[in-house]
């Protein structure tokens, strides 16, 4: 999934998904459902954390942990070169920026896709297992 996929197809699989949903026992529905309630990120947390904190701490929320450690140390980096009088590593700070920016504009998005991702192997893991106990 990317931020530039198009809403009306992860709606569509939004719709696929709540569909299955419906076709579950009413035990296994509400497994999924207190399982969900659990996982879901909220988008306002993640667009909060990006747009308050510098170095990546949104990625931390939706754990995707490389990536976090990644720009972390890019951005650990880019200071120390600018404070030992290195100009130059001002471009990783724009790198950075311009990295982060299409990432806040589109928190909602993002969220909602990692959302679909949790709820997909809930379910999944729910019609998985013999004993229903997710």
């Amino acid at each position: 999934m990317s931020i530039f996929e198009p809403i009306e197809a992860l709606e569509h699989r939004e719709e696929r998904l709540s569909a299955e949903v419906k076709t579950l026992s009413d035990a296994e529905r509400k497994l999924y459902f207190k399982a969900q309630t659990k996982q879901l990120k909220d988008p306002d947390t993640y667009a909060s954390l990006n747009w308050s904190f510098i170095g990546g701490i949104h990625h931390i929320y939706l754990g995707k942990y490389l990536v976090f450690t990644v720009e972390f140390i890019l951005l650990l980096v880019a200071v120390a070169g600018i404070v030992a009088g290195f100009e130059l590593f001002i471009i990783i700070l724009v790198a950075l920026a311009l990295f982060e920016l299409p990432q806040l504009f589109f928190s909602q998005k993002i969220v909602r896709q990692k959302n679909y991702q949790i709820s997909r192997s809930i379910l999944d893991e729910i019609k998985r297992s013999p004993n229903k106990d997710v």
